[in-house]
């Protein structure tokens, strides 16, 4: 003998969630109950009802919604955009601060520390120029005063700057470095003293402007021109050693 048909087996049935068997014994109830018959159609005519209308595409909104709605997003939008632009000025006000009250009190930021790392080209520069160091003490590495700027242009690609006048060149070295060949000329350089010139190949293509780097035993001013690195380095005044880097990059435009 079956087990009795309830109300919970007739919602299953209109939902489709009985199996074959349990299917046909609610049937054989219905068959002999026409108020619940009755129901289950009506139950059934509804679910229909709303399948269809879930499966039917959604009708174009009228024009005025339309609008309404496009109206809508802009707001939206510029607010957003509004968040962003005060969320900004914020962090611009505070930054402006950190350097107003750097400057009238001091809140331990050196100026080393608010200098940007230098690229790692000046790195192989200064270890060119303790290498220029060594080989100017030994008498067994002679200097190599003589240079053909255009010779090293064809060999390395790499283009030197034109010396001002009265600079003089005591040696001319190419040297490896991490991205290819450099260049590393020794120069007797008026009131700077000796300098060592560094010009090599970067690999990222960039842009900068004669920048300043000290180290324990010398200072570098540093720049960069597409490709091309360049870094003079020397132990002469942060003012004079910048001035001269700026007049040879001024050569290379």
């Amino acid at each position: 003998m079956s087990d009795p048909i309830t109300e919970a087996d007739l919602l299953a049935y209109v939902d489709d969630q009985l199996d074959p068997a349990k299917r046909i014994e609610v049937e054989e109830h219905l068959a002999h109950d026409p108020e619940a018959a009755a129901r289950v159609m009506a139950d059934l005519k509804d679910r229909d009802a709303l399948r269809l209308i879930h499966a039917a595409p959604l009708p174009r909104p009228a024009e005025p919604v339309l609008a309404a709605a496009d109206r809508l997003e802009r707001a939206l939008g510029w607010r957003e955009l509004g968040l962003k632009f005060r969320r900004i000025a914020a962090v611009v006000a505070l930054v402006g601060f950190g350097w107003f009250a750097h400057g009238q009190v001091g809140l331990g930021i050196t100026d080393s520390e608010a200098s940007p790392k230098p690229p790692a080209f000046v790195e192989d520069a200064l270890h060119s120029h303790e290498t220029a160091l060594v080989r100017a003490r030994m008498a067994s590495q002679p200097e190599t005063a003589v240079y053909d700027p255009a010779e090293i242009l064809t060999e390395t690609g790499i283009r030197l700057p034109a010396l001002p006048e009265g600079w003089q060149v005591r040696d001319a070295q190419i040297f490896p470095s991490r991205d290819g060949h450099s260049v590393e000329l020794t120069v007797e350089a008026g009131d700077l003293g000796r300098v060592s010139l560094f010009a090599g190949h970067v690999p990222v293509f960039n842009v900068i402007d004669p920048t300043i780097a000290r180290f324990d035993e010398a200072k570098t001013v540093y720049w960069q021109t597409g490709q091309l690195a360049y870094a003079l380095t020397g132990t002469g005044s942060d003012k004079a050693i910048e001035r001269a880097a700026l007049r040879l990059s001024r050569t290379l435009q």
